[in-house]
């Protein structure tokens, strides 16, 4: 709720520095006061609700394994997936057409997440129930899976981001197995792009805009499970290239917005992480493409992040905050490195926390009048004031 408060203060200032007509004002105090926020306290709570009652609902049928008998065991897992299938569905519908009050949007992700968990550990159990043959890995695809189909078909942002979180999920079971039975996970290298995908398309129809941070992160766990898997340069290539096209599509290409969906400004921002990440990879394992010493390679590696952190900025730091405060952690991380390796081996432990200090406030001070730069706003303040403008 705080984000309306803001908002309305905002309207506020604006009215008083003459930019909106009192009309204009009042319509917009009206719309702010009327408009839903779908996602507040009573959202997280119910979610987390769901989350409890299906860890009950998994424990109890664990428990009494013995004494439920076999049929009852699957109709209690169907009946309570189902119910909340359906039962979310109800209370979407009433919701979006206007009739339902606003707990009816608040529990409806609910359910649905309740059903969602009920059908992977639906899956687990049914499986050592019958001895059907499988391991792990397969079991959370098809969950994944499922859940992404029902997230389509019932148009739901919150299994969305339950598909994107078990497809994270399927990458840990796959990290697990990795050493061992090779065959057995090495699939997953062309299942996971197909899953991405499928994810992508999930949230351009069901309008899942904050799943794309899930997006973002299991799309880069997927390069770094690759790349730990075979160890091949390439994947660190592939994903500083990648990185830079996304930077360079956002702040040189107009269209970029339009054609991905809206999600352009993300996009970048999660492109330089990429970007970053790889070239970090690179640093640490010493992989030294200028044939120096390891320091003189380190060095190299944090200028040239740093480097790169600048052209961010330059090119689109104005259009992707995200973009902004990555590129503002990279630089200040590797600024504090380079000051911490050249620096510590010159002076004592005080004179690096003095430099240290400067250094940050120094970063702090850049890191303002970047944002005051980006943003448009003049080095000095213009005030509006009985028809006179003072500095």
């Amino acid at each position: 709720m705080s984000i309306f408060v803001s908002l309305a203060h905002q309207i506020d200032q604006w009215q008083s520095q003459g930019l909106l007509d009192q009309e204009t004002a009042d319509r917009l105090r009206l719309d702010v006061k009327t408009r839903k926020n779908g996602f507040g306290i009573g959202g997280v709570l119910a979610v987390l609700g769901a989350l409890l009652l299906g860890a009950a609902l998994i424990l109890f049928v664990a428990a009494n394994w013995e004494v439920i008998p076999r049929v009852w065991r699957v109709a209690l897992i169907l009946f309570v997936m189902w119910s909340g299938y359906l039962g979310g569905a109800w209370l979407q519908r009433r919701s979006e057409s206007g009739q339902g009050s606003t707990l009816a949007a608040v529990f409806a992700p609910a359910l649905y997440l309740l059903s969602a968990i009920t059908y992977g550990a639906g899956i687990a159990l049914i499986g050592q129930m019958y001895h059907m043959s499988g391991d792990m890995t397969t079991a959370a695809l098809a969950w994944g899976v499922g859940v992404l189909i029902a997230a389509v078909l019932l148009r739901a942002p919150i299994l969305t981001a339950a598909a994107l979180g078990i497809g994270g999920f399927y990458l840990s079971t796959v990290l697990n197995e990795l050493g061992g039975q090779v065959n057995l996970v090495a699939s997953y290298r062309w299942i996971m792009p197909l899953y991405i995908l499928a994810c992508v398309g999930s949230i351009i129809y069901t309008k899942a805009d904050k799943a794309m941070h899930l997006l973002a992160a299991l799309t880069l766990a997927y390069f770094l499970t690759l790349y730990f898997d075979i160890e091949n340069q390439a994947i660190l290539i592939l994903m500083i290239a990648l990185g830079a096209v996304l930077v360079i599509c956002q702040g040189r290409w107009p269209a970029f917005e339009r054609y991905s969906y809206g999600f352009g400004s993300q996009l970048a921002g999660y492109g330089l992480a990429s970007l970053l990440i790889a070239l970090f990879i690179f640093q640490v394992e010493h992989k030294d493409l200028f044939n120096s010493y390891e320091a003189g390679a380190d060095a190299v590696y944090s200028l040239a992040a740093i480097a790169i952190c600048v052209f961010a900025l330059i090119i689109a730091g104005e259009k992707s905050g995200q973009l902004r405060w990555f590129a503002y952690a990279g630089f200040s991380l590797h600024v504090l490195y380079l000051a911490t390796v050249t620096v510590g081996t010159m002076i004592g432990t005080s004179g690096v926390f003095l430099i240290g200090g400067l250094l940050v406030m120094g970063l702090a001070y850049l890191v303002t009048r970047m944002e005051k730069y980006l943003h448009g706003t003049p080095a000095k303040a213009v005030s509006v004031h009985d028809g006179e403008q003072q500095p």
